[in-house]
């Protein structure tokens, strides 16, 4: 807008040049719990981080599984979620729909069979209560089950082979 003819400016109302910002200071880890290490530590306690694990909550949810009898669907998509989150982090990914597609296979979810009942009396209120005995389960997996193919994996199962030891 062009200046008002009855109106007379002054200096002191004219733009001033604003302050910048000075410049940036390093930051340094100086909280406790803060990595300060060259990465985030993987394994052992550590567990294998993958970005966005949570996903394949998403992924497992509404999923079709052969539950057993007095097995939770809770519990089921709990275990299946990290199954196929451990299996994504093996590569350094998020989960996708073929990692919680294997999972199903390395679980037993696919179809109905003996066990079922097993699986279920290991794994009862882990979702909301017992962590833990999803852990327990992931440490019965061996390392080459999470790296085979979905088809690899069925092929497995119908040769006879339990890919899981609860």
């Amino acid at each position: 807008m062009a200046q008002q003819p009855n109106i007379e400016l002054r200096i002191s109302d004219l733009p001033r040049p604003v302050a910048g910002t000075g410049p940036q200071r390093r930051w340094r880890p100086s909280r406790p719990g803060e990595l300060t290490g060259t990465g985030v530590p993987w394994g052992g306690p550590f567990g294998t981080p993958a970005p966005d694990a949570g996903y394949a909550l998403k992924l497992a949810a509404g999923r079709d599984l052969a539950l057993a009898e007095h097995e939770h669907r809770a519990d089921a998509e709990a275990l299946v979620a990290a199954v196929a989150a451990a299996r994504a982090s093996r590569v350094g990914r998020a989960p996708v729909k073929a990692d919680v597609d294997a999972a199903i296979v390395i679980l037993g979810y696919d179809a109905p069979s003996e066990f079922g009942a097993a699986r279920a009396a290991a794994i009862g209120a882990a979702a909301h209560h017992h962590p833990e005995r999803i852990r327990h389960v992931l440490a019965g997996i061996p390392l080459d089950v999470f790296d085979a193919s979905v088809d690899e994996l069925r092929e497995r199962v119908a040769a006879g082979e339990s890919l899981v030891e609860i």
